[in-house]
């Protein structure tokens, strides 16, 4: 017998379905490691480790994320009536196996309700302080007022505040009642309302043929929450101040016999209570509670009260749900102002309505995309200009979707079992000096031991469970908020993303290094000099990362910790080499211009194969033209690099990298959005190299094609009939095009159940798209036809069919598909002025200046657009850049430098800024590389 169907068999024997449970019921490791392996079966652990892998790759193990890592059979999960057949994983932690297998474990109440609101230690910490005070004051507590926009969670706050009151007393809820009344419900009937508070006695009105025990007797000893108090009318708030004062009260109808309640007010209202209560009411309330709104929370709270709406969402479904990052970062941004929480409720129960439905009919997973959204809060999200730039820093770090699981918990709690890496290092030294093995062999082992520490650290969070917010809890506020900064330079400097959980090992590991530091027990890192060597980009990173954290935190962190953290960040990249084909590098001075070029041509293509790299103008050359190599080398498939670029010392990147790597490079100066396109294109869905790719694009004057094409075009429209959904989108197009193509572009019906009908059109025609209900994958663009709809869809689309055309038919729609498509990339980048204006006066300023050989209808005006809109956005924040040998090139430029400072008071006055000198020759130099 095999070893693979040994271990299987022995796994499949031990771990059975009483056994789980008897493992957790005792709290004890669940499942079969490697070294038990090795122990029981005398198989190594090392091919133990090998083949337990195989088995779990290939479905037949589960892995549990503990330490050491255990296997238990995938059969003996799905025995449990509890686990969903279609949601189930190859990986959990223990916590995940318990919830999974439907084990309830008893739990403890919690001392501190207030714990669970969102916000508790930071925008409601001082109310949660009131609150508790008002409760505890003797004898009874203080009656107390909460005010709040509609929809802040009072009534919430007013359950807490009972639980809390409950606790402290420690009674039970019959001892302790809290009775809730909302005063609108009966507003337009006060006797109505007055008998539900006080009670009546029969006969005290038309109706009454019965006596009624009223609220304030039922809460009797506990809390009475009145909610929209201001809805209760003068005389009721003369009765309810009566009580508090004497503890007294009347039934409706009575007039002799007084009764008696000790009950605590907690009163809530959305108006301004001056003008809508009794003075004499008021007085008798000491204690005033403002909640804050939704958009006056702190961002991580926002994301953390979308991810539990979401998440409760989930839980009433049984199913998970795929949030997109966009859509996160858009509710968390967007002002409710009417309804404020209530209606993010309300947003998010619809947006889950409509993907839910979607999932019925389509048997799809439950996805929640960006355009599912009202338009409203797309548009707000889109124009969004970040006043705060931590806001920014910590949405960037929200880089994937989100999937919200039915078994996520509240919170996130680590394997307290784990170490940090020092007291690992520490431990394994000892243990290899005791055996008596050599420096070198030490240092080999220790090198790969770092390298698994956090490899293993990473892969041990699971990404479906990751919140940023959750990290307080086990790593103090100031830490994972220096951290998310820290960690945003550092893709900066880098020109890459790191996943999302890569924010959970770097906090993490700072706060171990800060705690190590203060314990003062240094440790020395026997691999610095490897280190160096293998990553030169991330081990000159990490000294900026230990400066701030030295200026931070006041400490004085050892050199040894730069290598720590430069594997951390080499080995959590979330942009990875490409499985194959031909990469694609745009590179353009500037703070953004790359960015937003690349942004439009995979949003098109529906892509993230095309990558950015922006060169602000004030960088170091050398240090740009490293990272650029750096990020060549990394991203290399064997099938070479295509180079797209604007100008300058950029050109000659290409040449050098190849020199000096070996690496295929060939580049395309003059860099635009369209020629990207076509260049994604080509990569994309051509077979071709990397060499005819580059004479293609090169090649002027001729469509950018395959010569066996014919020249007719045409755009093919799919559906399984060829008479119903495909004539609905030719239709859709016609009205798109409006005739802007003539009988250059035909758009052609056909059903994708005939694909000898297809293949003998694309015989005949060039297809430049498939718009259908089908892709039929015949390495050719292919847009769903829901999209046609999308305004958004549309423009891009005319975008994508003028780069099939290269001559000056079409151009008298371009002026305004170019400032429009500069302005939608300036609002992706800009803070600090308004696209929308900025492009009107920069047409103005554009129109006045003599532009040599740029044709004003032209994509290439596209980034001088982009430039301008830069430079404006620099000096309204008073951020100025410096222009070597300035004098020299003025003298040179002379009349071009007076033009263009001429005509610069059109920005100048419209801004109130002034543009100074070097920005001046930065614009010519723009303008002077048509000459």
């Amino acid at each position: 017998m095999k070893n693979i169907d040994i271990i299987l068999n022995y796994i499949k024997s031990k771990v059975t379905k009483d056994y789980i449970l008897n493992c957790i019921k005792n709290n004890i490791l669940c499942g079969v490691t490697a070294l038990e392996i090795q122990d029981n079966l005398n198989i190594l652990r090392n091919n133990s480790s090998t083949i337990l892998g195989e088995l779990w790759k290939s479905s037949q193990l589960i892995k549990i994320n503990t330490r050491p890592v255990a296997f238990i059979p995938t059969d003996v999960i799905r025995e449990f009536k509890s686990v969903p057949e279609k949601n189930l994983c190859n990986c959990y932690t223990s916590d995940e196996i318990k919830r999974l297998v439907n084990y309830i474990a008893p739990q403890q109440p919690s001392s501190d309700p207030f714990q669970y609101l969102v916000g508790s230690k930071d925008s409601l910490s001082n109310q949660i302080n009131q609150a508790k005070a008002a409760l505890i004051y003797p004898p009874k507590g203080l009656n107390t007022l909460i005010l709040g926009e509609s929809g802040v969670g009072k009534t919430t706050f007013a359950y807490a505040m009972h639980e809390f009151g409950k606790s402290k007393k420690k009674v039970s809820k019959d001892e302790f009642p809290f009775i809730s009344f909302n005063c609108s419900d009966y507003f337009n009937n006060p006797q109505l309302l007055l008998s539900q508070l006080f009670g009546h006695i029969k006969g005290a009105f038309t109706g009454a043929d019965n006596e009624k025990i009223g609220l304030v007797e039922k809460a009797d000893g506990g809390i009475l929450f009145l909610d929209e108090i201001h809805r209760l009318p003068p005389n009721g708030q003369e009765m309810l101040f009566y009580l508090m004062d004497k503890g007294e009260f009347h039934r409706m109808g009575e007039t002799e016999n007084k009764r008696k309640s000790s009950v605590l007010i907690i009163a809530a209202t959305t108006e301004e209570p001056n003008g809508n209560l009794l003075s004499t009411f008021l007085r008798r309330i000491p204690v005033v509670i403002t909640l804050p709104s939704f958009r006056e929370k702190t961002i991580d709270e926002r994301v953390q009260i979308i991810q539990s709406l979401f998440s409760y969402e989930s839980k009433n479904l049984g199913k998970n749900i795929r949030v997109s990052s966009q859509v996160l970062k858009s509710l968390a941004l967007y002002k409710f102002n009417v309804g404020n929480i209530g209606q993010l409720r309300s947003e998010i129960k619809l947006l889950c309505a409509k993907s839910f439905l979607n999932h019925l009919q389509n048997d799809k997973e439950l996805i929640i995309k960006f355009n599912m959204l009202d338009n409203e809060i797309r548009e707000y999200y889109l124009n969004y200009n970040y006043p705060d730039r931590s806001v920014q820093t910590y949405l960037n770090m929200y880089t994937e979707d989100m999937i919200i699981s039915p078994l996520d918990e509240k919170g996130y709690y680590p394997d307290e079992s784990k170490k940090d890496i020092y007291e690992l290092i520490i431990k394994t030294l000892e243990n290899f000096k005791s055996k008596g093995l050599s420096k070198e062999i030490i240092e080999t082992k220790i090198n790969s031991l770092i390298d698994d520490n956090f490899k293993e650290l990473m892969e041990s969070f699971s990404l479906n469970k990751l919140y940023i917010n959750q990290l307080y809890k086990i790593v103090s506020k100031d830490i994972t908020d220096f951290s998310v900064e820290l960690i945003s330079i550092a893709e900066n400097e880098l020109s890459i993303k790191f996943n999302n959980k890569f924010i959970f090992g770097f906090a993490l590991h700072v706060q171990a290094l800060l705690k190590r530091i203060a314990e003062e027990k240094p440790i020395r890192n026997p691999n610095m000099i490897k280190i160096k060597r293998d990553y030169p980009n991330e081990f000159r990173v990490s000294e900026i990362l230990v400066k701030l954290l030295n200026e931070k935190f006041r400490v004085l962190i050892p050199e040894d910790e730069r290598g720590f953290l430069t594997i951390l960040l080499a080995n959590n990249k979330l942009y990875k080499k490409h499985e194959s084909g031909i990469g694609i590098f745009v590179i353009c001075h500037g703070y953004g211009t790359a960015s937003s070029i690349v942004n439009v041509a995979n949003t098109l293509l529906n892509v993230d194969y095309a990558k950015a790299i922006d060169m602000p103008l004030d960088a170091d050359i050398t240090e740009t033209y490293d990272k650029i190599k750096s990020i060549v080398v990394d991203n290399n498939n064997g099938k070479g690099v295509l180079f797209l670029v604007d100008m300058g010392s950029l050109t000659g990147f290409g040449e050098k990298i190849m020199n000096e790597t070996g690496i295929k490079i060939r580049t395309i100066n003059n860099v635009s959005t369209l020629i990207v396109i076509e260049a994604l294109r080509n990569v994309l869905y051509k077979n071709d190299n990397l060499n005819t790719i580059y004479n293609s694009l090169t090649n002027a004057g001729i469509p950018i094609s395959s010569p066996l094409k014919p020249v007719e075009k045409i755009i093919l429209t799919l559906c399984a009939t060829g008479h119903g959904a495909s004539v609905i989108a030719k239709n859709i197009l016609n009205q798109i095009l409006n005739n802007k193509y003539n009988d250059r572009l035909k758009i052609v019906t056909s059903n994708y159940i005939d694909s000898e009908n297809i293949t003998d059109l694309q015989s005949k025609y060039d297809i430049v798209a498939i718009i259908g209900t089908f892709n039929p994958n015949i390495n050719v663009p292919y847009f769903p036809i829901n999209k046609l709809l999308n305004e958004s869809f549309q423009r891009e689309f005319l975008k994508f069919i003028d780069s099939n055309f290269n001559d000056h038919s079409v151009k008298n729609n371009v002026i305004k598909s170019v400032y429009e498509t500069s302005k939608e990339m300036l609002e992706e980048y800009v803070k600090f002025i308004n696209p929308k204006i900025a492009i009107i006066n920069i047409k103005k300023f554009i129109e006045s200046i003599s532009l040599g050989n740029i044709n004003e209808t032209s994509d290439d005006i596209i980034d001088l657009i982009i430039h301008l809109g830069c430079m404006l956005d620099r000096c309204v924040n008073g951020n100025f850049v410096k222009f070597e040998n300035i004098e020299e090139y003025k003298e040179k430029n002379i009349e071009q430098f007076n033009e263009i400072r001429k005509a610069s008071n059109i920005l100048e006055t419209e801004y109130n800024i002034k543009i100074n000198d070097d920005e001046i020759c930065y614009i010519i130099k723009i303008t002077n590389r048509y000459l």
